[in-house]
């Protein structure tokens, strides 16, 4: 797990005896209050961009049959379930052998056979893929606005977007972008939801630290009803803000100063033994003040 204090820092945030255990729960309290599951921390493919979150466990782990060489479109036999996967989703291969390692992002799946839309390294049988280590978001685009935005910041690396179109309200019907009465929607109607359309996330606008990504037209040539954003977002270990890590000296000090109490402490009396806890335990104003503006933005 990401851990928020390491080496030469804890001596010089004041830490010098934390143990392992004490930084990893104090990582995880940071992670917890920022409603960032994920964590802070990326790692990065074999040409040093950011790949896939420290924080993640793989929620699908697929096995190539045939070795996978470099190339555009490019077919891949896998033992696993692809049922759990869809177009556009990201799986990181060879995460054990750091000179391979890369984002592979899914372009179409036939039964077991992957399509990966570009393989820059070669990948041996029995190569592990991995699915479910980056940031995932769903989005409802605003109306006539090719303009969305995701909860963690700063983005590291857009690695692969999705859109789909959606019908409109029968009040709304005549204020949309394109015509739904076509015979494009009546082949979904019958056909099942709309499905989704991959589009390249490099040619965008992406801003880092707002968040904020365009996405251009679809098919219809129209904005879509909905996107599926998958990115990585956060620092390396070097580039990890000072306020995330002096907050995790501080949790460490405050734990370690009252252990059987696992908290800041308020006031204490001795007559007849009476302690109070600040309400926000080992997180008091000051530091949840400096994670603040790290927080996810959750939207509604």
């Amino acid at each position: 797990m990401p851990a928020y204090l390491q080496g030469a820092d804890l001596a010089a945030f004041g830490v010098t005896s934390a143990t392992t255990a004490q930084v990893n729960a104090a990582s995880s309290l940071i992670d917890g209050y920022l409603s960032r599951r994920e964590g802070l921390l990326w790692a990065p493919d074999a040409n040093g961009n950011p790949a896939y979150m420290l924080g993640l466990q793989p929620t699908v782990s697929l096995t190539l049959t045939t070795a996978l060489a470099p190339g555009l479109a490019v077919q891949a036999t896998v033992t696993g379930p692809t049922s759990l996967i869809a177009p556009g989703s990201v799986l990181i291969a060879d995460i054990a052998t750091p000179a391979a390692t890369e984002a592979l992002v899914v372009q179409a799946i036939t039964g077991q056979v992957l399509t990966f839309v570009n393989v820059q390294f070669a990948h041996s049988i029995s190569a592990v893929l991995a699915a479910g280590l980056t940031i995932v978001e769903q989005r409802t685009m605003p109306q006539g606005r090719p303009i969305t935005q995701v909860s963690r910041t700063p983005i590291a690396n857009a690695l692969s977007g999705v859109g789909r179109y959606g019908y409109q309200r029968r009040s709304d019907d005549g204020f949309g972008n394109m015509d739904t009465y076509n015979l494009l929607a009546v082949m979904s109607k019958f056909g099942g939801p709309p499905a989704w359309e991959p589009f390249s996330l490099q040619a965008n606008s992406i801003d880092p630290q707002s968040g904020q990504i365009w996405v251009p037209a679809g098919v219809l040539l129209a904005y879509y009803t909905e996107v599926k954003i998958h990115y990585v977002a956060g620092w390396t270990y070097a580039s990890l803000p000072y306020e995330i890590k002096q907050a995790c000296a501080n949790i460490i000090s405050a734990q370690a100063n009252f252990p059987e109490l696992n908290g800041n402490i308020q006031s204490i009396k001795t007559g007849a033994g009476a302690v109070t806890r600040f309400k926000d335990t080992v997180l008091d104003s000051d530091t949840k003040a400096m994670l603040q503006p790290y927080k996810a933005r959750v939207f509604m």
